[in-house]
């Protein structure tokens, strides 16, 4: 909700200080631009050691552009207010200031973020982005300077006019830009991110709508309001939907029911047939018989010869049994058959030892987490039997685009050579190494 957070901000701001503004701008306009290198600077810092709430809530509202984007939103909402109400005429005089402030807010967004973000889209070759922020910067520096009060004075109304025109092209790329940037992040999983959508949605597009209403107005002057109150409502509704139906989740297909002659077989102690069980009695009387002379039988098996190694598995541990050098019971003369599933006997007929299988990891899922770019890197790595069958993670970063493209690459190799000694993502290489120092410190949490 950073962006609810942030036009509340923007709005106190544009009310309270805007007389202020107007009549001494040029410290408003310092203390922007010092914002926006200081929180630029720290986020370039990557300090671990920065609190996530500080770094999440407030180095973002700069460095990610949200506050600008607040700013922006009061630039533009002011121009679609009815002529003549207490609000427009509250902010009207200052709305050139305020554009001023926002754009120098937005450009230490652009040097903060866009740079960054500049190799990865051209690597990606992710052109309309790139394009996009092009085309702000182009139409924002000249309507920036030209809103500066000494400058505007010097040029004819008309020719100034004609140039803020452009403007309109420049709020039709704003929320462009945030959309597609957000419901990216949301496809990949961000689902948090979706109350800020909305946000967005809601107030750019309904100062599309209210925009519109106005020029209609100014221009038509219609006799009746009714029908154009219903149609701008209309529109809205109508916009809104076409969003939620855009964002909604996808509903898995139905999966096939079973086949009805399927059938699944269980082993169990409990249903074994009648002749195990029989057979079962029987060894029981013989180990009884021969536990007299012979002590620590631990397996029952075939009369083998001395280079004979056998292998009983039980529900979660394997038995291995050393070669036997003699049989020196009377079980020996006939052969016993040891029963697949069972645990082996505590009474038997052979010498033979058990040794129990020795692992180097426990089963289970074990958690971990190390310093990405500038935020922590949190993994979940599942073994089963000294196997990684499983790793998920997520981040605390700031721009978790370059977390996914490490995970999508890291991830993979790290369970295909069942270690954690692999390769960096090539253009993510923080991201990559944080992913790669939790899975190691996981697994050595789950050593034995």
């Amino acid at each position: 909700m950073l962006f609810l957070f942030s036009l509340l901000i923007a709005a106190a701001f544009s009310v309270f200080c805007g007389k202020a503004l107007r009549k001494h701008p040029a410290p408003f306009y310092l203390a922007a631009a010092a914002l926006s290198i200081g929180t630029v600077y720290l986020a370039n810092q990557r300090l671990p050691e920065m609190p996530v709430f500080v770094r999440q809530n407030v180095i973002a509202l700069f460095t990610k552009g949200i506050l600008a984007a607040a700013f922006w939103a009061v630039v533009m909402w002011t121009g679609a207010l009815p002529n003549g109400s207490a609000l427009m005429k509250k902010l009207m005089p200052q709305r050139g200031q305020l554009s001023v402030f926002a754009a120098i807010l937005t450009l230490g967004h652009a040097v903060g973020l866009g740079i960054r973000m500049l190799p990865r889209w051209i690597e990606k070759s992710d052109t309309s982005n790139l394009a996009i922020c092009i085309a702000l910067m182009l139409i924002m520096l000249p309507l920036t300077v030209i809103s500066v009060q000494k400058i505007r004075r010097k040029m004819k109304a008309k020719t100034w006019k004609s140039v803020q025109r452009s403007a309109y092209l420049f709020y039709a790329l704003i929320p462009v830009h945030v959309i597609a940037l957000n419901l990216a992040r949301i496809r990949r999983g961000r689902t948090e991110m979706l109350p800020d959508l909305a946000i967005y949605v809601t107030v750019f597009f309904g100062y599309a709508v209210c925009r519109l209403n106005k020029w209609y107005r100014v221009k038509r002057k219609p006799e009746h309001l009714t029908g154009l109150r219903l149609a701008s409502w209309g529109l809205f509704l109508i916009g809104m939907t076409v969003f939620a139906a855009a964002v909604s989740p996808k509903k898995a297909p139905a999966t096939a029911p079973p086949a009805a002659n399927a059938e699944v077989e269980e082993i169990t102690a409990a249903d074994e047939p009648a002749a195990t069980s029989a057979a079962a009695t029987d060894i029981s009387a013989e180990s009884t018989a021969a536990s007299a002379t012979e002590t620590d039988i631990t397996e029952i098996t075939e009369e083998t010869s001395a280079d004979t190694t056998s292998e009983i598995r039980t529900e979660n541990t394997t038995y291995v049994s050393e070669p036997a050098e003699t049989v020196s019971t009377s079980a020996a003369a006939e052969p016993v058959t040891a029963l697949s599933g069972t645990k082996p006997a505590s009474a038997t007929s052979t010498t033979a030892s058990v040794q129990q299988t020795v692992r180097v990891y426990r089963n289970g899922t074990f958690t971990a987490k190390a310093y990405g770019y500038d935020g922590d890197i949190t993994v979940h790595v599942t073994i089963q039997d000294d196997r990684i069958t499983d790793i998920s993670a997520e981040t605390e970063e700031s721009d978790d685009e370059y977390f996914y493209d490490a995970k999508t690459v890291v991830i993979p190799a790290i369970i295909r050579s069942q270690a954690a000694d692999v390769d960096a993502c090539s253009g993510a290489t923080y991201s990559s190494k944080g992913i790669i120092t939790a899975v190691r410190a996981a697994l050595e949490s789950a050593k034995t």
